[in-house]
């Protein structure tokens, strides 16, 4: 599926990182969001700045520092994050490297594009919220034995 959508890693954490923030009130720390997101802190923050750098998200320093949205979850498209952090998505209209069709147009290029279209259309219509009520709550700490 990765394939399909051809995001990177690191894209694909910031989505993440950013549901967690909406989760969280609207501002994580990276070491929280890379715990939850099973990744390396120092990974993670790097990414997590390069946002802060692109006017996405803000960062603070310091204690209870960390990442802020700048705009309400609801109002961020996923389709702003990726192409904020991998340009605009490209348009791939043969899946072999060479092309291979005798006719010089892909057999499939009319697949290819409605593909492109609906996969841009269904980032364009998926905000940071919508990722975020995915999310299964944490466990509470201390309740991991069942009430009786």
């Amino acid at each position: 599926m990765d394939r399909v959508i051809c995001i990177t890693d690191g894209t694909n954490a910031a989505l993440h990182a950013l549901a967690l923030a909406a989760l969280q009130g609207g501002s994580i720390s990276a070491s929280a969001a890379a715990s939850r997101l099973n990744v390396s802190p120092t990974y993670l923050s790097k990414i997590l700045q390069g946002m802060a750098a692109k006017g996405i998200i803000e960062s603070s320093r310091g204690l209870g520092g960390g990442f802020s949205l700048k705009k309400r979850a609801g109002d961020i498209r996923c389709l702003d994050i990726v192409e904020a952090l991998e340009g605009p998505l490209p348009a791939r209209h043969c899946l072999f490297a060479s092309p291979v069709c005798a006719s010089g147009e892909c057999a499939i290029s009319a697949l290819c594009a409605s593909i492109q279209k609906q996969i841009r259309e269904a980032l364009a219509a998926t905000s940071i919220e919508d990722i975020a009520r995915s999310f299964a709550p944490e466990p509470r700490k201390g309740s991991d034995s069942p009430k009786q």
